[in-house]
């Protein structure tokens, strides 16, 4: 989710601030004709800048928490297809329900029905990259369970003693699923439309934060020259326009 990201963007922020502190300490020396370059602009600017900031870092606690809740549960789902795959072999399933069982359980883990055959000649050489064949997107793997679940429910034999490997429990466990996956796509989006608008704030040519900072200090280089102590004191407080 690019945190380091985040942690250089609150940097030039407080950075925005400090070049904001300087400027008013030259006082009415401070004087720019262009109203954004204004003291007063320059502190709108920071506030809206921070709320956009601030609603980015809470938009990204929340998406890293529906993630991690998400990951947690999907990381039920392979252990139990194995437990249940080993409760329909005991119980007695038919043979061809156990081939599809089997089948199901391998598409949950992502593992190939076969391994892939060294080339003829090339043994002993760097093998070539295969498309992965993996099918353990989260919608696949809600999927799968679904699969799973109607295979074993079609099956009188299909009883187990085990509370978790129940038809019930099986169900109730693909609903969490869809619903954690669910929530983690809606935090990751409105983590995206949090990010673009903090970024529009940072980043736009001429009216973001960047720019403007940078317009601020040229403006300073022009009012007090560049060999004085004044620009000295902007131009060490670092920013960069994307």
């Amino acid at each position: 989710m690019r945190r380091n990201t985040e942690s250089g963007i609150s940097t030039y922020v407080g950075n925005f601030d400090q070049l904001i502190g300087v400027c008013k300490g030259f006082g009415p020396d401070y004087n720019p004709v262009p109203d954004y370059l204004k003291i007063a602009a320059l502190q709108a600017q920071s506030v809206h800048i921070k709320s956009a900031v601030n609603d980015t870092d809470i938009a990204l606690s929340n998406a890293i928490s529906a993630e991690g809740k998400r990951h947690d549960l999907f990381a039920l789902l392979a252990p139990r297809a194995t437990r249940v795959l080993a409760a329909a072999t005991i119980l007695g399933l038919p043979e061809s329900i156990i081939v599809h069982i089997k089948e199901i359980v391998r598409k949950i883990r992502g593992k190939r029905s076969k391994p892939i055959e060294p080339e003829q000649g090339q043994e002993n050489e760097t093998p070539k990259k295969h498309i992965s064949v993996s099918q353990k997107s989260f919608n696949e793997q809600i999927e799968h369970l679904h699969q799973l679940v109607t295979l074993v429910a079609s099956q009188p034999l299909y009883k187990p003693a085990e509370n978790d490997l129940t038809i019930d429990a099986l169900r109730k466990l693909q609903a969490d699923m869809g619903i954690a996956n669910d929530a983690a796509v809606e935090a990751n989006r409105i983590l995206d439309e949090a990010r673009e608008k903090r970024n529009e704030l940072l980043y736009a040519p001429g009216s973001g934060m960047m720019d403007t900072a940078l317009a601020v200090k040229e403006y300073v280089k022009a009012a007090f020259g560049a060999p004085t102590w004044c620009y000295l004191e902007v131009k060490k407080i670092p920013f960069r326009n994307r």
